[in-house]
């Protein structure tokens, strides 16, 4: 992969001129735009080689200048150069098929305002949220429902919906205080969805956490479902953060918070990214929000 990225790199060089920073780790490269930069030596033209895609940051809208790696070879590349990318291009890229899965909420999902309060189940997955800090209001904003009967009996429900507000994913977590799984999620691959991407502003500092519960308690959350940072995950937040990006893993992931800093932080990037360092035996959801005296803004 390595010796692939080298040959696109030597290509790309021949058709955008020498680049300005690369970041080898991620594929992340940057060049001064053919359009837009004028001799001003930018550089806002940026190449993720290993998910294919460019994009400046300048004039990407207006002139068109974004969008799959292959239609920068086409626009500004010869036949040779064209071709050759064609050959080296990883086969992930050549494939860029994502499987759709349909999500549906479990059998019995019923929302708490649609619930009758003096219902056993209601009361028993409403006391568990309320011990956990999770208001009525937070609630209602994040249709938290529960099952009382099917699959996901006894489990509160916390669903997803992606930007057009269409559920992608779900949350199940049991509220039962002896059970062999806690958690029971649809089969849909989470790498490939933005949970609850419906409620994320995009133009306000992002608090990157692990688990839905974790989210509850920060202003703009973008759940990762776990300690790492997908490649959607990282595209979307590269195209559409505005904001700072905070980092709020739980204490005990400290070097998987480290690894999705150093991911982060770099291109327009660059200076946005604050990572919390939580005691070993804490997570934000234990915090309930109260994380300010934890930022800790990594220096290399």
């Amino acid at each position: 992969m390595e010796d692939i990225n080298d040959e696109i790199v030597d290509l790309l060089t021949q058709v955008l001129g020498k680049s300005k920073k690369y970041y080898e780790s991620r594929g992340q490269i940057s060049f001064n735009c053919p359009e837009c930069d004028e001799g001003r030596n930018k550089g806002n033209l940026e190449v993720n080689i290993n998910l294919g895609v460019y994009k400046c940051w300048s004039c990407g809208d207006m002139n068109d200048m974004h969008g799959p790696l292959g239609k920068l070879f086409d626009r500004y590349g010869n036949k040779k150069q064209k071709k050759l990318y064609q050959v080296l291009r990883p086969e992930e890229v050549k494939k860029n098929e994502i499987k759709k899965v349909v999500v549906k909420l479990p059998e019995g999902y019923t929302k708490f305002s649609d619930s009758n309060p003096r219902f056993i189940p209601h009361r028993e997955a409403y006391n568990y949220l309320i011990n956990r800090g999770i208001t009525d209001d937070l609630i209602e904003k994040y249709s938290i429902g529960y099952c009382a009967t099917g699959d996901h009996a006894y489990r509160v429900v916390v669903p997803s919906y992606n930007k057009d507000g269409v559920l992608n994913f779900y949350v199940a977590r049991s509220w039962l205080p002896k059970t062999k799984a806690k958690y029971r999620n649809p089969e849909a691959p989470k790498d490939q969805i933005i949970f609850g991407e419906d409620k994320i502003d995009w133009s306000k500092d992002i608090y990157l956490c692990e688990g839905v519960f974790d989210s509850f308690f920060l202003p703009n959350p973008l759940v990762l479902l776990g300690k790492h940072l997908s490649d959607l995950a990282f595209q979307t937040i590269y195209e559409k953060a505005q904001g700072n990006l905070i980092i709020c893993l739980d204490g005990d992931a400290w070097k998987d918070a480290q690894k999705i800093y150093n991911t982060l932080n770099g291109g327009r990037l660059s200076g946005k990214i604050k990572i919390l360092k939580l005691p070993v035996d804490k997570d934000v959801a234990e915090l309930k929000g109260s994380i300010e005296e934890y930022y800790y803004n990594m220096k290399y």
